[in-house]
């Protein structure tokens, strides 16, 4: 009976991923009536969705059930009670190839509380310095205001995890995002939710975790109340400040429902294929899916030996209808190193993710004590 149940889930899993494929496949066309429309743009603070973690990137973002340690607070913060002890991470990402000045950092630590663990979360995305333009100068240099700005985004997350059963295990949290340049910005508030569930059946686990629940905000700053000078015309005396009030509106967080199912395919007591104390194979299956974009599926498989050392390879299928999905764009390789360090263990990881025509992404992190 477990025997069925196992295969009715792989091939669901395996029907899925080649349905989802074979839709993607097109060309590029005028958008006819029966095209969805997937809402990308219309939501605030989307550095949320960049992800976070070399392990993570590694395997295309194939991670709802396997993150650890504190990497797992922007993938599903439900794992982080598993955690023994205090754990902390820190990655960082170079965006879109060498010189664009795009990064992307995540930091997090882990404490356990009571019956369960807390964890706390921060990330900050910089765009690199852009030209300053204006009405008057288009193109820049404009002399009253010169230089150059910065997009920014920063939030923080508290996160709170407990095992409620031998096999299941739940978490809720909030969080503050703000995004912005330096004369007009946006805030968010909004809450997470997240479970995870090993079946105890061939190694096979699952995890769902909803993000950014809630939250809208609307642009302030100098760039959207401005004051226009009015020239003098016919004799007057002088010209008069007029106040301006750009007509900005809410926009909402994005919101975010991801989906994993991992299976232990070889090393663990439960694996699918044997026990093993020197080798290790893990494969993920996930499904993210965010208010502003369409099904998003990836993959990905881990192979480990003697617990320390990683090889890692993933693929993610991006969400445009019409998107050229013969590239290599989403593939991601890496690998990682474990070693002990003060008395617990020191994880090195390292991604590079390829993203067609925007080059790669490279991410390097480290975690403490996963």
């Amino acid at each position: 009976m477990q025997t069925n149940l196992l295969l009715r889930v792989l091939a669901g899993a395996a029907v899925l991923t080649f349905s989802t494929e074979a839709l993607a496949q097109g060309t590029f066309i005028v958008p006819g009536a029966a095209d969805r429309s997937s809402r990308v743009g219309t939501r605030g603070a989307n550095y949320l969705q960049i992800p976070i973690g070399g392990r993570a990137n590694a395997l295309g973002g194939s991670v709802t059930v396997q993150s650890a340690g504190a990497e797992a607070l922007f993938w599903n913060p439900a794992n982080i009670a598993l955690s023994e002890g205090i754990s902390t991470t820190l990655s960082y990402m170079s965006m879109y190839g060498s010189g664009s000045g795009i990064s992307n950092i995540g930091a997090g630590a882990v404490i356990p509380v009571g019956q369960g663990a807390l964890g706390l979360s921060l990330r900050s995305f910089r765009s690199g310095q852009i030209e300053r333009t204006t009405e008057n100068a288009p193109t820049g240099n404009d002399p009253v205001f010169p230089g150059t700005f910065q997009y920014t985004g920063i939030s923080m997350a508290l996160h709170y995890a407990r095992n409620i059963t031998d096999r299941l295990s739940a978490a809720g949290g909030f969080r503050f995002a703000r995004e912005g340049i330096d004369f007009a910005n946006t805030n968010f508030f909004g809450l997470d939710v997240s479970t995870r569930f090993r079946t105890g059946l061939y190694g096979v686990s699952l995890a769902a975790a909803i993000s950014n629940i809630g939250g809208s905000g609307r642009w302030q700053g100098p760039g959207v109340e401005r004051y226009i000078t009015e020239p003098r015309y016919n004799g007057n005396g002088t010209g008069i400040d007029i106040p301006v009030q750009l007509n900005t509106r809410d926009v909402q967080m994005p919101t975010s429902f991801r989906l994993g199912i991992l299976s232990d395919l070889y090393g663990d007591a439960e694996a699918l294929f044997g026990a093993s104390k020197v080798h290790a194979i893990q494969a993920e299956l996930d499904f993210y899916d965010a208010i502003d974009t369409d099904l998003q599926p990836s993959v990905g498989i881990e192979y480990t030996y003697k617990k320390n050392l990683h090889l890692r390879g993933g693929k993610r299928w991006f969400n445009e209808q019409r998107a050229n999905r013969q590239t290599a764009s989403g593939y991601s390789f890496g690998g990682g190193v474990r070693f002990p360090f003060l008395g617990r263990s020191m994880s090195l990881d390292y991604a590079y993710v390829l993203m067609g025509d925007l080059n790669s992404n490279q991410v390097i992190s480290f975690d403490f004590g996963n």
